[in-house]
């Protein structure tokens, strides 16, 4: 769609992206440019040094490809722009460190797609809007998937997903995240509320359930990465129990937490420095979350810090020098929406790939448990079965 140029933003995924008055506007609020300060994929530098964008790069890649897709739709101008304002938006809510700290936040704080949702409704957003004719609330709704072109932004197949493995695949240096971008906008379709991908398209869409599986498992969940994750939780838990405020956390940015942390207790502080010198944990222990009893993995998240310490006290280390990790396993794309002929079904259920790569996600996904090095070789000998008893459960056993 044709609209009149304000200002255009170089970027080295989408080339040229062009701004209205309206996105300038929305662009150069706080709320905006502090995800400049927020980087995309937490600690992915420690692995891949040049994967420091930030949300606000990824934001401006998904307002883009909104556009590109309410074109494919054929919609009004009014929803083009509100749509590409969504985008835009969609991660203003976002935490410190991206989804680092989400189980995290998740036992004081909402989702950020929640909080982006309440600040596009009651900050300076909501003014900007309504100065220029949006509906704040409408555009809320957008964000979080719902209304008649949420799903454009969050769904099984949104320009969120087809932005960041673009982008991280760039800057991670790998060829994982290329995609067929344009057969795959050109075969979305509207059906009621649902983003459905023509049949013609399927090959595009496994194509982008592949580079994803290959994403998560080489750049994602590399183990320094989750290494250099969990060390960060840790600090951040022995900084609220030392006094800093839950909510406190809610406003930072990248540069604000890690300056708290740094002038923090001496543990924070200590974590923060081997971080900082890529002095990390090591593995000591791991399995396979797929044979895990499902009430493991979740006492796992809840408990985190007891088992840390309950493991720690076994093996006769310092507490704060054992961590465990449990990855998160949710992969929703395998619920992508097919158009065969009139009839609407899950890729999975028409694409024996997807299929195979849905049997296989499971079997990728696996539980850690890291040590300080300098205590390495008190953990010859780990019980691990003493440890999921501790927990209540035990491990699946079925050889």
């Amino acid at each position: 769609m044709a609209l009149k140029e304000t200002k255009v933003v170089r970027d080295p995924i989408h080339g040229n992206i062009t701004l209205t008055d309206l996105e300038v506007a929305v662009l150069d609020t706080p709320q905006v440019q502090r995800l400049r300060n927020i980087k995309q994929n937490g600690f992915c530098y420690l692995v891949y040094p040049a994967m420091n964008s930030t949300r606000f790069e990824h934001s401006l890649g998904v307002m883009h490809l909104a556009g590109r897709v309410a074109d494919q739709l054929g919609v009004h101008y009014d929803d083009w722009e509100m749509l590409r304002v969504a985008g835009l938006l969609h991660d203003v809510g976002h935490y410190p460190f991206s989804h680092t700290l989400d189980e995290l936040i998740a036992k004081f704080g909402v989702p950020h797609e929640e909080r982006s949702s309440e600040l596009i409704k009651t900050t300076e957003l909501s003014d900007i809007l309504k100065a220029h004719g949006m509906n704040p609330s409408v555009i809320a709704e957008m964000v979080m998937g719902r209304g008649n072109l949420g799903k454009v932004i969050s769904s099984e197949i949104d320009v969120d997903r087809m932005d960041y493995l673009i982008r991280d695949s760039y800057y991670a240096g790998v060829a994982y995240g290329v995609i067929d971008l344009d057969r795959i906008i050109s075969s979305i379709k509207l059906v009621g509320r649902e983003i459905v991908v023509d049949r013609r398209g399927l090959e595009a869409a496994e194509s982008l359930l592949i580079n994803r599986n290959m994403m998560y498992q080489t750049v994602y969940r590399h183990h320094t990465k989750r290494i250099a994750e969990a060390m960060f939780r840790r600090a951040i838990q022995s900084a609220f129990e030392e006094g800093m405020r839950h909510d406190s956390i809610l406003k930072m940015d990248d540069i604000d937490l890690v300056h708290s942390l740094r002038n923090s207790g001496t543990y924070s502080r200590g974590i923060m420095g081997r971080i900082d010198r890529r002095l990390l944990f090591k593995r000591f222990f791991k399995e396979n979350v797929s044979l895990l009893l499902e009430s493991f993995r979740e006492d796992a998240k809840k408990r985190q810090v007891e088992i840390d310490n309950k493991i720690a006290d076994d093996i006769g280390v310092e507490r704060g020098s054992v961590l465990i990790d449990m990855p998160k396993t949710k992969m929703s794309e395998f619920r992508i929406l097919v158009d065969c002929e009139g009839e609407m079904r899950r890729i999975d259920e028409v694409s024996s790939l997807a299929k195979a790569l849905e049997r296989s996600e499971s079997d990728k996904l696996i539980f850690y448990v890291y040590v300080d090095p300098k205590y390495l070789d008190k953990t010859k000998g780990f019980d691990a079965e003493k440890y999921i008893q501790y927990s209540q459960t035990m491990l699946k056993k079925f050889y």
